[in-house]
């Protein structure tokens, strides 16, 4: 449930128009909440007065998600979002496979401790398995349609990896489609023609560890393809240490070393940016402690 005083300067505007232009709701997210003005239901089209009292209640959206209790680690949260910094080797989402103790278990029990509700987690970001970093929650339908509004919401999304091989340029994009042949979990390089999806990196040296003949890499994805990292590092030669689907398999290496590090974004309630980083996991930092040991 959500409250508003309407500003003198939207005055008339239609219940519709204010929510979408002023409040960042979408057309979907509209046509699953209840609008009272002044304590009355009212319908889209009612125009509003200044000094009106506006209350928004969403539609409770049940999930078949059991909740389960896990420790997790969340590294931001507010009345709109949750960020947590999901470890390596944890599925998201229940797939076919995996019905039982994902992260979403853990976020229903989380929100049903919090409101005594079981609601339908929101995920606005997903990550594979094996890679770890920030994953963020909406608590409501408000806030996954703002920051899903590229208008509204400035979402910036960064990684840190560490690859094979020494990448020699300091600062570069790669910019090549991305898609899938068949029924194949590996994603390839593949034309817009062919069935590809646009898909652009932007990469950074942080350090280059030459005894180990290895490279600590930032990632900012301007776009979100599936395996778009691991993908785009293999296709220049680098690929992510340990990335068994990539050609980055290395002996001791369980999984491939990406961090989804740090987050950029516009805040739903305030609209100012805010910026969330978590620490490296700690099979990625022995790797770059043992380069400075070395």
């Amino acid at each position: 449930m959500k409250k508003y005083i309407i500003e003198p300067e939207y005055h008339g505007y239609k219940v519709g128009d204010y929510l979408k232009e002023v409040l960042g709701y979408s057309s979907r997210s509209m046509r699953k909440i209840d609008i009272f003005l002044n304590g009355k239901k009212v319908k889209v089209n009612k125009k509003v007065r200044k000094l009106n009292r506006l209350l928004v209640k969403e539609h409770n959206k049940g999930t078949d998600i059991q909740p389960i209790k896990m420790d997790l680690d969340i590294v931001y949260e507010d009345k709109n979002l949750i960020l947590v910094n999901k470890e390596p080797h944890l599925i998201v989402h229940p797939t076919k496979k995996k019905v039982d103790k994902t992260l979403a278990h853990g976020i229903v029990y989380y929100m049903k401790d919090q409101t005594g509700e079981i609601t339908v987690p929101r995920f606005y970001n997903r990550l594979d398995m094996n890679t770890s970093g920030i994953i963020v929650v909406a608590k409501n339908g408000f806030a996954q349609a703002f920051l899903q509004n590229k208008e509204k919401a400035t979402v910036k999304k960064y990684y840190q990896t560490i690859v094979k091989g020494i990448v020699e340029e300091e600062e570069f994009i790669i910019e090549k489609s991305i898609g899938r042949v068949g029924e194949s979990l590996k994603r390839e390089l593949l034309s817009v023609d062919d069935g590809g999806q646009k898909a652009k990196t932007g990469v950074k040296v942080l350090r280059r560890m030459k005894e180990q003949n290895l490279t600590l890499l930032e990632m900012e994805l301007f776009t979100g393809r599936t395996h778009q990292i691991r993908v785009h590092l293999s296709s220049i030669g680098h690929p992510i240490l340990g990335d068994e689907l990539y050609g980055g398999t290395v002996e001791g290496v369980k999984r491939q070393l990406l961090h989804a590090y740090k987050l950029i974004f516009t805040n739903p309630e305030t609209g100012d940016l805010e910026t969330v980083t978590t620490t490296l996991p700690d099979d990625m930092k022995v790797v770059i402690e043992d380069d400075v040991k070395g």
